[in-house]
C-alpha cells in the first residue's frame, strides 16, 4: 500500500509499506494491504512502517528513524485515512 506521512510543516514520507502500526485513541492497531476504508484518530505514541526494503538513515527526514526494514516516527497525535490501498497519516 502507499503511505504518506504529513506534518503541518512538510511531507515526511511517501512510499510503499507492507504494514503500518499506529497508536489509536483506543490502543494500537495495524493497517495491511487492501484494508477497508477507515478514518481514525491517533494518540501520542509511535508509528511503525514495515517496508519491503529497509532505508538508510541518511535517506530519512530528521524525525524518522530506521531499524532494519522498519521506520519509526514518534507523534503527539493525529488522524489516519485509508482508502483505495492508500494510507494518509496526518500527525503533529
Amino acid at each position: 500500500m502507499t503511505v504518506e506521512i504529513i506534518t503541518p510543516e512538510r511531507k515526511l514520507y511517501q512510499g510503499e509499506a507492507q504494514a503500518v502500526q499506529l497508536p489509536g485513541k483506543d490502543g494500537l492497531f495495524q493497517i495491511l494491504d487492501n484494508h477497508a476504508p477507515l478514518i481514525a484518530t491517533l494518540a501520542e505514541g509511535t508509528v511503525k512502517l514495515d517496508l519491503a526494503h529497509g532505508l538508510k538513515a541518511d535517506e530519512l527526514p530528521d524525525r524518522l528513524r530506521a531499524e532494519g526494514s522498519s521506520v519509526f516516527l514518534d507523534i503527539r497525535g493525529g488522524v489516519i485515512e485509508v482508502n483505495a490501498n492508500k494510507a494518509i497519516v496526518l500527525v503533529s
